[in-house]
């Protein structure tokens, strides 16, 4: 087939839509299969602490809360505007407790691009969102301190899960949990990776070796399971959109995400 005809331009764009859609390109986490992996854990273990990082307006998090009777989520969301929305929505749910605040590898402040009618489009890698989600961001300064910190500050001896939804950030707010992962006090992380890995320079492989090097197991999350695997080159796609780290030690728990 010849590359430039139309015909080859409309069957290119339709296989490439078919393979996303088969590689699971959807962020809605009811049907993406985030929800489904919340359950499965709430069957098969006891949760009661999980950490909401870029929790966004609270769905999330409202979800969690449904879904583990007795955990207690820690709702970090960056931005202040959104951060009102998140204080809102969860007024009357005393187990969501929000934070005006981000995690990082290092306390301070931080820049942070966000696009004020648009919550979910929020990153501290500046043009990106710009670009890739065509629209005008502002800039405003942030705090953040480490998750180890916050830990320790707060009496939290262990994370049974930890969601990091931080557009393109991920790599800071795991580096500044060093101290937990090394005494395996985070049983379970999920989170995202994609095209804006491309601006960070964090690859799929940069957190495969850096979470393999704390004793854990990685694996693509589906709508039917968890994909469990070793890292493969051609995984490098920048597609996504979410992963799944399990502590190795917890194998009953890694069968039961793999088989769902």
């Amino acid at each position: 087939m010849r590359r430039r005809s139309a015909l080859a331009g409309v069957f290119d764009k339709i296989f490439v839509e078919l393979h996303k859609a088969y590689e699971n390109v959807d962020y809605e986490f009811s049907t993406n299969g985030e929800a489904a992996c919340l359950r499965t854990l709430a069957e098969s273990t006891d949760t009661r602490s999980v950490f909401d990082v870029g929790a966004n307006v609270g769905d999330w998090s409202a979800t969690a809360v449904r879904i583990f009777p007795q955990a207690t989520v820690h709702a970090f969301e960056i931005v202040p505007d959104t951060f009102e929305r998140l204080a809102e929505n969860s007024r009357d749910e005393a187990r969501i407790v929000p934070h005006n605040f981000g995690l990082s590898d290092a306390e301070g402040t931080t820049k942070v691009y966000f696009a004020p009618e648009l919550s979910h489009v929020a990153t501290c890698v500046p043009g990106f969102s710009d670009q890739f989600h065509d629209c005008v961001t502002r800039e405003v300064d942030a705090a953040v301190t480490t998750g180890d910190t916050f830990c320790a500050e707060n009496g939290i001896a262990k994370i049974d899960f930890l969601k990091i939804d931080v557009e393109g950030y991920e790599d800071r707010v795991l580096k500044g949990f060093e101290g937990m992962l090394s005494r395996g006090a985070i049983d379970v992380i999920q989170f995202e990776y994609g095209y804006i890995n491309i601006d960070t320079h964090f690859l799929l492989r940069d957190f495969y070796t850096y979470l393999e090097g704390f004793g854990m197991r990685l694996g693509k999350i589906y709508p039917t399971n968890v994909d469990f695997r070793d890292y493969r080159h051609v995984d490098e796609d920048f597609y996504g959109p979410n992963y799944l780290a399990v502590r190795s030690s917890c194998a009953a728990l890694i069968e039961a995400l793999g088989r769902r």
